[in-house]
């Protein structure tokens, strides 16, 4: 299949549409006529899946954070996003990348609230035509905070969570936001919440929160999106035709030691 068609099939899933403006998604490398025979599904088109596509002889990787987020002036070696352009170029790997526009329709905020099974879900974030960016939805029991933690590590395979909040709490209505979630925190309050599921939280946020009466579960940025690489791969298995999807092990740059 061509690199084209791949995208095309990418944003019938989630529309480019779909994407915050701030956001840069799609192809930012490689000819849309390549052909594509051997794919890799990666969480960020980082070192690691750079080097693994060229000793794997992969033609494309689709990830969800992007390659490219600022303006770029220069491609040169002397700076790691320039060196990993030039890398995949040289070895005729494709990028593609999809970001809000995943976390929006399609995919992350959906695929999370479903793992926690989440009922009676809205969106957390509208960005275009009632979809966006998290959700908020009702337990099928109220249980304690600590038994919230409990299984957000068993659903997202974490050995730990940062929690700000009383363990004890008792819970029903929960957010949930993969990623970097400090400015979703009021609209969880405001859409009755107890608690957010999220990343990235620092900790005058979280006391913050805590003062406004909600707890934060803190899983990690990579803890919690690094669903994108099962979710998506599944999806091109059974999407494409004669293309070797290959999902990246799942490998948290966040170590607890």
């Amino acid at each position: 299949m061509k690199a084209g068609e791949i995208a095309e099939i990418l944003e019938n899933l989630s529309p480019v549409k779909y994407a915050c403006g701030w956001d840069n998604v799609g192809m930012h490398v490689g000819r849309f006529d390549k052909e594509v025979k051997k794919l890799i599904v990666s969480l960020d088109i980082d070192d690691r899946a750079v080097n693994t596509a060229v000793r794997m002889g992969a033609d494309m990787i689709v990830s969800h954070h992007p390659l490219i987020f600022n303006g770029i002036k220069k491609i040169n070696d002397n700076d790691f996003i320039g060196k990993r352009i030039i890398t995949m170029i040289e070895n005729g790997i494709n990028g593609y990348c999809m970001h809000t526009n995943f976390d929006s329709v399609g995919g992350m905020a959906s695929e999370a609230a479903d793992r926690m099974k989440l009922g009676n879900t809205v969106v957390l974030e509208e960005i275009l035509d009632g979809e966006g960016i998290g959700r908020v939805g009702d337990l099928a029991k109220e249980v304690t905070i600590r038994e919230l933690c409990e299984e957000v590590k068993k659903v997202f395979s974490l050995d730990k969570v940062v929690l700000y909040g009383d363990e004890s709490a008792m819970v029903k209505r929960v957010a949930i936001s993969p990623g970097s979630g400090k400015s979703e925190i009021g609209l969880a309050i405001s859409k009755g919440a107890g608690a957010i599921i999220t990343g990235d939280i620092n900790y005058h946020s979280g006391i913050d929160a805590i003062a406004e009466g909600i707890a934060v579960i803190d899983a990690g940025h990579y803890g919690l999106e690094h669903i994108f690489i099962e979710k998506t791969g599944n999806y091109l298995i059974e999407n494409t035709k004669d293309v070797e999807i290959i999902k990246m092990d799942i490998d948290n740059p966040q170590k607890y030691i």
